[in-house]
């Protein structure tokens, strides 16, 4: 819907006050979305993940329990996403979690 919106007015040459976030910008102009972008769009998903980042111990394994796999629901329904091939299966360590 939002698509339409904006689509209708530059057809029309109609000026909307619409605020986008910086990494739907740096998508259209082909520049790598950041950490710092993802904590403006999620700021729960940002800071867990720098905590993750930031984490001086090395039992990271043991401590955050994760897998490189992501969880969404859509329409009720809950999805598991892998971020890397077999995702699922690889645990998150102090060496691979960069």
């Amino acid at each position: 819907l939002i698509g339409i919106t904006c689509g209708l007015a530059i057809y029309n040459s109609t000026v909307v006050d619409l605020h986008f976030p910086l990494a739907l910008y740096k998508k259209l102009l082909n520049v790598k979305p950041g950490l710092e972008d993802l904590k403006e769009l999620s700021p729960t998903e940002g800071r867990s993940l720098q905590e993750l980042l930031d984490y001086p111990g090395e039992d990271v394994e043991e401590t955050f329990c994760l897998n490189f796999t992501i969880c969404r629901e859509s329409y009720g329904i809950i999805e598991q996403k892998k971020l890397i091939p077999g995702g699922d299966k690889v645990t998150v360590c102090r060496d691979n979690r960069w």
